[in-house]
């Protein structure tokens, strides 16, 4: 008997049971003295000290709660720990154990189990005759009806059922744990175990393949192996979730399990805990120059809440730039980023009827999610998360970073289920969807492309602030209502109420400061980038002036653009202190927003030709994109939008109407210069509207 506890509590092993008593004239210890028991009045107690002589009087209840409190012998009671042994029993197992006790009980007691109070037992089973006479008589009376027992195996049965009870008495073939192996030689045992972990990388096989390698292995080192039913019986009981038979991807993904038990991160105020990470979207776009393809999704999402602080679509694998650019999306409201109004607006104008909401239902579901600054990010080991770019812009706002494991999607295992929530929630409802792998695709997602990039990150903006912000999510539960699902928007109204947060946006400024840097001269007319010309009022003063800014702008302008968004780039003025807007000098040629991809897709079809890319060729051929779509792709592209067929001006015009979408009426824009392009065996065309990647 060890007498004490882990804190000094006094208890007493007796078959399992850990009891605590005190009785009339016990010994004990209590309150750091000897005291003995010598007088009970009630539920008080009268305790003398060994050491002094002096009485205390103590309740006794409050005597057997304290940790101090060691007592001399408690009672014992029996174990209860084969108390459901009827319910691990199958039923015909459970009749048989129940019949068993019936007549083990009356041997015992002499009455059956159940009896009510004052029955009179039989003459044969009362406890005046002894217990062997009892037994005898029992087993008379089970001979007569067909059951045979020896003495010896009731003896056996009486002796059980005082050391464990009920449970002593079910057949031991029946509660027996059967072994993984069996008789099957250990060794034997870890070379399978060791080829089935071994499936992790290579390619799918058969069990026979597992089964001829151990036979081989085991052939070497000289052991017996069984049969084949036998080692593929073992196979079966190995295989568990690991999934060695079945799919590589899925081997691989469970093969990152840690080996331990899940951990869970429990951040208690929003913006502690922010996830981001990129992933290929089970869709496809229709590309500025007609073609298709899919995008990847970027998402910085905070796991308090699970609120997404801001998603980024491209077509493109995602730069270092994507990755700065999030964070200023992050803690910058929609309605605050610049050229946001004139997506929209775009995407309102091209989309079916309803599927975006009016300004004021966007505004108000806008309004209602929340804003998070992020206090510190998990990232993977990325190119594009650990770069200078993203690291800089986390250590200007004081967010810390901490980095995942190589090649371990568990240490994000919430913006996962994230990926996986906007698949099952929004991706497949939408035209193009491609299915999670190549054996759920359909026959072309390609063909039933329809919606461009702007038009998916537009509709994706909307579905977050209006479903997703507002349905339940399981990882969200308060301690109070385990069974009750938070919304994203409730559990931030909760976590707030707690550990409130200051609202932070940033300011225009800010969020430019953010954008990706690059340096250009202020010409006569503009400035030039990329090809694309850019001009503003504000420029005059500056108009062939060197910036005076050393290397590396040497003599030229800082100049701030979105990658997404080129309808407009921001030319610091570092003179006055503020930032001058710049627009592209074609934009009222364009209906939608603008976007590098625009640039990329005109250059790829010069090259396709073998011309030079100069910037007279490279304009001609952007207006070519925009106005008349010439190849096959384009023409598809155009339909999908449901644009109204354009006639293609005459080259020498030097004025052509452009409709736009907004106003539906044609709206006289002047060329800059005629552009004479030779489209042969082309008599009609349609207009392609670009969108921003």
């Amino acid at each position: 008997m060890d007498r004490t506890g882990s804190k000094g509590v006094a208890y007493a092993e007796h078959g399992g049971c850990v009891v605590k008593a005190v009785r009339l004239f016990d010994f004990i210890q209590f309150d750091g003295g000897s005291w003995q028991v010598v007088a009970q009045d009630g539920s008080e107690l009268a305790l003398k000290n060994l050491a002094t002589n002096r009485i205390r009087r103590v309740p006794a209840v409050d005597l057997l709660i304290d940790d101090s409190y060691l007592p001399d012998d408690p009672r014992p009671l029996p174990s209860l720990e084969n108390a459901a042994a009827l319910e691990r029993l199958s039923p015909a197992a459970r009749d048989d154990v129940l019949a068993l006790h019936g007549h083990v009980h009356e041997v015992l007691h002499g009455l059956p189990p159940g009896s009510s109070p004052g029955s009179t037992p039989k003459p044969e089973y009362d406890l005046t005759n002894p217990l062997q006479a009892r037994i005898a008589a029992k087993l008379t009376e089970l001979a007569t009806r067909g059951i045979a027992m020896t003495e010896r195996t009731m003896f056996r049965h009486l002796a059980d059922y005082r050391a464990r009870g009920i449970g002593g008495l079910a057949d031991g073939r029946a509660t027996r744990q059967a072994s993984v192996s069996g008789r099957t030689d250990l060794r034997v045992l870890a070379l399978i175990e060791a080829e089935v972990s071994g499936q992790k990388d290579v390619s799918t096989g058969t069990r026979s393949r597992v089964i001829a390698r151990v036979r081989a292995a085991a052939a070497k080192s000289g052991l017996d192996v069984p049969s084949d039913a036998t080692l593929y019986r073992i196979l079966k009981k190995i295989e568990g979730s690991r999934h060695p038979f079945g799919n590589a991807t899925t081997r691989r993904t469970q093969g990152n399990r840690p080996d331990r038990s899940w951990g869970r991160q429990a951040p208690s105020r929003p913006g502690e805990l922010v996830e981001i990470d990129s992933t290929p979207m089970d869709l496809m776009v229709v590309y500025p120059d007609g073609s298709s393809g899919r995008v990847d999704l970027t998402v910085a999402l905070d796991i308090a809440t699970r609120t997404p602080l801001a998603v980024i679509l491209r077509p493109v694998a995602t730069k270092a730039v994507d990755a700065a650019l999030l964070l200023a999306r992050a803690m910058t409201p929609l309605p605050m980023q610049p050229g946001w109004d004139a997506s929209l607006s775009y995407s309102r104008s091209v989309l079916p009827q309803g599927m975006l909401p009016g300004d004021e239902d966007l505004r108000s579901a806008i309004a209602a999610k929340p804003v998070i600054v992020p206090e510190s990010i998990t990232v993977d080991r990325g190119k594009v998360f650990i770069g200078s770019t993203f690291t800089a812009a986390c250590e200007r706002l004081q967010i810390s970073i901490t980095k995942a494991a190589p090649r371990t999607p568990t240490d994000k295992p919430h913006i996962e289920r994230f990926f996986a929530g906007v698949n099952s929630g929004f991706t497949q409802y939408l035209d193009g969807y491609t299915g999670p792998n190549t054996v759920r695709r359909g026959k072309d997602p390609a063909a039933e492309a329809r919606f461009t990039l702007a038009e998916v990150q537009n509709l994706l903006d909307w579905w977050l602030v209006a479903i997703w912000q507002n349905r339940p999510h399981q990882g969200l539960r308060h301690p109070a209502m385990p069974r009750k699902d938070l919304t994203p928007n409730e559990a931030f109204a909760a976590l707030s109420s707690v550990a409130p947060q200051v609202p932070v946006a940033l300011t225009r400024d800010d969020y430019l400061s953010l954008l990706p840097i690059e340096w250009r001269r202020i010409q006569p007319y503009g400035i030039n980038f990329h090809g694309l010309h850019y001009d503003s009022p504000d420029f005059h003063p500056y108009r062939g002036v060197p910036s005076g800014l050393p290397a590396p702008a040497d003599g030229r302008w800082e100049v701030r653009y979105d990658p997404y968004r080129l309808q407009a780039i921001y030319v610091r003025d570092h003179k006055k202190g503020r930032w001058i807007e710049a627009s592209w000098t074609l934009t009222t040629h364009l209906v939608g927003p603008f976007s590098r991809e625009v640039l990329a897709a005109a250059k790829k079809a010069l090259d396709r030709r073998g011309e030079t890319v100069a910037g007279r060729d490279l304009l001609a051929e952007i207006n070519r994109i925009l106005t008349t779509p010439a190849g096959r792709a384009e023409r598809q592209a155009a339909q999908r939008t449901h644009l109204t067929p354009a006639a293609v001006p005459a080259p020498e015009a030097p004025s052509r109407p452009v409709v736009d979408p907004a106003l539906m009426a044609p709206v006289p824009i002047q060329a800059p210069d005629p552009v004479v392009i030779d489209f042969p065996r082309r008599r009609h065309g349609r207009r392609i509207d670009l969108l921003e990647d």
